[in-house]
């Protein structure tokens, strides 16, 4: 029966010693390709990056307060920016991979493939 006991005190002791760890938030998350954690000020809530920019609410809009980051856009996880061509809209990013519209469908394709 001691050791029955002794056996359940020592699950009890890990399980409250692992707890805490399982609770915090991860230090290295990723949002919009950047590597932060998100923090809790007050009531409002914002995302660090690791270079100190934030991404938080300016009234009802959400934007990046270093006003660098706000040359480009994300999408699909890739820096860049929208271009309005002559056969309609593509996404160029910052490895000159363009995304546009094929048919009924859209795909990414490399620049260099069409030179």
């Amino acid at each position: 029966m001691k050791t029955k006991n002794l056996a359940t005190l020592v699950i009890l002791l890990c399980s409250f010693a692992l707890a805490p760890s399982l609770l915090r938030a991860d230090p290295n998350e990723w949002y919009q390709g950047r590597q932060g954690q998100w923090v809790q000020q007050q009531n409002a809530w914002r995302f660090r990056d690791t270079r100190g920019d934030e991404y938080r609410q300016y009234g009802n809009s959400w934007r990046w307060s270093n006003e660098r980051a706000e040359q480009y856009e994300w999408f699909q996880g890739h820096r860049g920016h929208w271009i309005k061509g002559p056969n309609g809209w593509v996404f160029r990013d910052l490895h000159n991979k363009v995304y546009r519209q094929y048919g009924d469908g859209w795909r990414w394709e490399s620049r260099e493939a069409n030179n």
